[in-house]
């Protein structure tokens, strides 16, 4: 049986390497380059605390409320990643960050109504509570031996999300040195990161879902879009092959 500190050390480590800080601390200083100083602590006081609540909810429940409502990790790795490539785009897209950078000016006239709320979405889920993170979570909170260790899971989750707040909020007043050009040109590139990891996380939930599965459908239309006929003579399939 393993210790509890030794269990509370390997679920830190690896939930904090897999939930890849030093690149969620990159993407949070680009993404709230027109923010205030104010503004960039309180969204990531609230996008920690987001991603930390879910990822308490789904170490209690484990995959069952996957299992409850019929969602395959698959299918929330592509979900996750259509956001991320949505919002890559929108903000390689977006003009607010293009204005006139004459003695920080660009930043400062960005106004309060063109300023996206990133707390939730995308900075809480799914970019510091993402599939990864979820999977990771359930699979490591399965390995606890007895109630004290899923105690000790539940610290561990505690402070690896301390330690990220302490880093963004660290992050968000260090921005101060950034030059306006070096933040444009940060805000852009983190842009196509984002879409980048959005498309990589469509083709991993292709991969997590065994396309496989749809070899019974080949007799029907290749459009199967709406085909509930089709879709139910699949399944009758799978049950007698079951």
């Amino acid at each position: 049986m393993v210790g509890h500190t030794q269990y509370l050390i390997q679920y830190f480590s690896r939930l904090f390497i897999i939930s890849c800080p030093l690149a969620i601390v990159a993407l949070f200083v680009s993404m709230t380059a027109p923010y205030t100083l104010a503004e960039r602590v309180r969204t990531a006081k609230v996008g920690v605390s987001v991603a930390y609540g879910t990822t308490l909810f789904f170490s209690m429940v484990g995959g069952k409320f996957f299992e409850f409502l019929g969602i395959t990790m698959g299918s929330f790795y592509i979900t996750g990643g259509v956001i991320l490539a949505m919002l890559g785009v929108s903000m390689l897209n977006s003009n607010d960050m293009d204005r006139d950078d004459d003695n920080n000016a660009g930043v400062k006239e960005v106004t309060k109504k063109n300023k996206a709320d990133i707390s939730v979405t995308p900075l809480g889920i799914p970019i510091i509570c993402g599939p990864a993170c979820i999977t990771a979570t359930i699979a490591l909170q399965g390995e606890a031996e007895g109630f004290v260790q899923n105690i000790v899971g539940f610290v561990a989750i505690t402070l690896v999300f301390g330690v990220l707040y302490l880093m963004l909020v660290s992050s968000a007043k260090g921005t101060k040195w950034l030059t306006p050009m070096v933040l444009k040109l940060s805000f852009k590139l983190s842009g196509l990161i984002i879409a980048a990891l959005g498309v990589q996380m469509i083709f991993s939930g292709l991969r997590h879902g065994d396309l496989r599965a749809l070899k019974p459908l080949r007799g029907c239309d290749a459009n199967i879009t709406g085909n509930t006929l089709c879709i139910r003579e699949w399944r009758k399939n799978v049950e007698i092959k079951s």
